[in-house]
């Protein structure tokens, strides 16, 4: 999956709760023309322009023209609702199977549901990083199968270990 420039600016503008209309105009250029950027309809927009959107939001340029070479790097930088959409496609040719697919969604569901309470807000911060460290280790555990995996059977072609 590419992610377009436009996507991303859009995506930028709306995460700082900026209106189309309001950016235009702080811009100074018609909404038709950002929408324009922003729907992938312009696709060399003035360098000027461009240069005050990625200034205005808060745009790595390099990440933006998709100069990086390190996924992590632009994944800091977007939004998490593209991360997400980066995670469903990179994920979903393994969510394809049924069985994967039923105990990913029951792992959802267990996550989401509330049979214990947190009242106090840093001892929920405290749960959430340890969480999320777990899940993490774990994730670096199985892919580091994966590689040993691929090793042994031959297959290993230079991915990275994410295979990506």
């Amino acid at each position: 999956m590419k992610i377009k420039v436009g996507e991303i600016i859009r995506a930028k503008r709306e995460e700082k709760n900026i209106s189309l209309v309001a950016f235009a105009r702080e811009l100074n250029i018609s909404p038709g023309y950002l929408s324009q950027i922003e729907n992938g309809i312009k696709k060399n927009p003035n360098l000027d322009i461009l240069l005050r959107i990625i200034h205005r939001l808060d745009i790595d340029l390099t990440m933006l023209l998709g100069l990086e070479d390190k996924e992590e790097n632009y994944l800091v930088k977007i939004p998490s609702l593209l991360k997400l959409i980066l995670a469903r496609d990179r994920n979903s040719r393994v969510l394809e199977d049924p069985d994967v697919l039923k105990r990913f969604c029951e792992l959802t569901e267990r996550v989401l549901e509330t049979k214990y309470l947190l009242e106090n807000p840093e001892l929920y911060k405290m749960f959430l990083d340890d969480l999320m460290n777990q899940t993490e280790a774990t994730m670096k555990r199985y892919v580091g199968m994966q590689i040993l995996l691929m090793e042994s059977s031959g297959k290993h072609e230079g991915k990275d270990a994410g295979g990506l």
